[in-house]
């Protein structure tokens, strides 16, 4: 028995949904099929369902701060791994330069290492006596040989270490060389100086001025 005092159903209040699904004649997809919002999580990008909106990766890419973001990244990969290759004249002048510095050590490499006998010649040719300073020409000959070497070898050093940096190395060799002749020329104007003969000479030659 039902109960009295409920009232009747007029437009199937108390109907089950499938039986107000078959009386409306609606299937249950359409009627039950709601939309699912994906909800963002604070933190990223991607959605609870595990699929990043493409709409919001494409504004974070071309968004000014993530382009000087990506930029900033760039420039540190290049200024930690990366290595600047230098000009190509700049590497020419450079290797240039050292090469004629190290023939123009091997030339005067014989003189050097005898320089007595490479001052005689310039005596006989002033019409001077003998060169008789021998000890204090090959001293001086041999420091200025070394100090060749030595100059030369810091500039190869110094001209390597600054085209891997990238910068301007063909003023290194330029400076080295300079140095290195300086040294020998005074050497050698030291050693002659240094002789009797030669002092004689040079004073002849300003009473005759």
């Amino acid at each position: 028995m039902s109960d009295p005092q409920r009232p009747r159903p007029q437009f199937g209040e108390y109907a089950t949904p499938e039986a107000q699904r078959n009386a409306i004649k609606v299937p249950l997809d359409d009627v039950e099929s709601v939309p699912v919002q994906s909800q963002e999580s604070p933190s990223s990008h991607i959605t609870v369902q595990g699929v990043q909106r493409p709409d919001a990766s494409r504004q974070n890419a071309g968004s000014p701060d993530a382009a000087g973001r990506g930029a900033g990244r760039d420039d540190t990969r290049l200024k930690e791994g990366g290595r600047v290759v230098p000009s190509a004249g700049d590497r020419f002048a450079t290797i240039a330069l050292l090469g004629l510095g190290l023939i123009t050590a091997f030339m005067t490499l014989p003189a050097l290492m005898n320089l007595p006998a490479a001052i005689d010649p310039a005596f006989t040719q002033l019409g001077i006596d003998d060169f008789t300073t021998d000890d204090l020409a090959f001293s001086l000959g041999w420091g200025a040989l070394i100090t060749q070497v030595v100059v030369w070898g810091l500039a190869l050093w110094l001209s390597v270490r600054t085209l891997r940096r990238g910068k301007l190395a063909w003023w290194i060799p330029l400076v080295a060389g300079v140095i290195a002749n300086i040294v020998v020329i005074a050497a050698i104007a030291v050693a002659m100086s240094a002789d009797p003969a030669f002092m004689e000479y040079v004073n002849q030659m300003s009473a005759a001025g």
